[in-house]
């Protein structure tokens, strides 16, 4: 089995398998594919969870200001419980020192410092006293990243048409929320700050998916593949070397998903690594089979809105003209799909 490096970048040289990002594909809305110096460590402190940051070119930034300065485009990350910085900015902003953490990157546990960032602002919200993990700027790819702690009571609005990132108050606030009326709507429950998306499958198995910004690529744990072996429905795949924020690196498979359904909509074609990523244990999540969706995916719909406090997550499908010859054949019947 051939070996390739996926960076934090997200680099796939697959070879005779083309598993190229862009090859996601999107069944319209319908029916599923079945029927359609600092103190020392605190080991009782859980690890905060930081994942793989993306390319440069297809991150998803939005532009910040610390304490008035700035901005900075800060990797929004739905994917990291914490918000982290650079350690070249946290220099050069003089940020203070706080207490040591350990970080779980998908690669595994490491220590880190933190500093105190006193003023966060992005668009017209502002965050005080943020304790943000520091980790090399080569690494993260950016400045920094908006973490969980940043949107736990936020809605963020992904539009991939205009390229425009927006946060605001959720609509489980006081603030009503206009959603599009061709937006489709999945439910999700909460786990440690991340939503779990509710009614999805993989290959017509239930799997607990997740989206995740900050991960250039999608992310499926050994429970997920081992099920879909079992199944006879795993992809072929080759091995592949994931380095992460921290700079660390794991080692896993490659293949293309036939399909990934969350509620009425359905991916096609989704290339996911494998791997023994750490974050699935520490959400409980070991020996269940579970998927993080990357942003290569989620840049085939028009429009994805994440709402923290709602617990939903709105879906706006492209228009037909607007879906490349090899995502249109989403509309094959499932039972005409390649490799059925």
């Amino acid at each position: 089995m051939g070996r390739h490096r996926l960076t934090g970048s997200g680099a796939m040289g697959l070879g005779a398998l083309a598993i190229g990002l862009a090859m996601v594909g999107l069944m319209t809305a319908g029916a599923p594919l079945a029927a359609q110096d600092a103190p020392a460590l605190d080991p009782a402190v859980p690890p905060a969870i930081v994942r793989t940051g993306p390319s440069p070119d297809e991150r998803v930034t939005i532009p910040i200001h610390i304490d008035g300065k700035g901005p900075w485009n800060f990797i929004i990350d739905t994917g990291s419980q914490r918000t982290v910085i650079a350690r070249d900015l946290a220099e050069q902003l003089a940020l203070p020192p706080r207490a040591n953490v350990t970080i779980l990157s998908m690669t595994g546990r490491t220590e880190a410092e933190t500093v105190a960032v006193p003023k966060l602002g992005f668009g017209g919200g502002t965050i005080d006293d943020i304790e943000a993990p520091v980790l090399e700027g080569e690494n993260l790819g950016a400045p920094g990243l908006l973490g969980l702690d940043s949107l736990h009571a936020k809605r963020l609005l992904l539009n991939f048409r205009t390229g425009r990132m927006e946060i605001s108050a959720s609509g489980g606030s006081r603030r009503r929320i206009a959603i599009d009326p061709d937006a489709i709507v999945v439910e999700a429950r909460r786990r440690r700050g991340q939503l779990i998306l509710l009614d999805s499958e993989v290959n017509g198995m239930t799997v607990a998916v997740m989206l995740d910004t900050g991960s250039h690529f999608s992310i499926g744990n050994l429970a997920l593949r081992d099920r879909l072996i079992a199944k006879k429905r795993a992809p072929d795949m080759v091995e592949a070397v994931l380095t992460s924020v921290t700079g660390g690196q794991l080692t896993g498979q490659v293949g293309r998903i036939k399909s990934v359904r969350m509620g009425r909509v359905n991916l096609i074609q989704v290339p996911v690594l494998f791997a023994d990523a750490s974050p699935f244990a520490e959400l409980g999540m070991k020996d269940k089979p579970a998927l993080l969706l990357g942003i290569s995916a989620l840049r085939i719909f028009d429009r994805v809105a994440i709402d923290f406090g709602r617990g939903k997550v709105d879906f706006l499908l492209p228009d037909a003209s607007a879906i490349s010859q090899t995502q249109l054949a989403a509309a094959v019947p499932p039972d005409k799909l390649p490799g059925q």
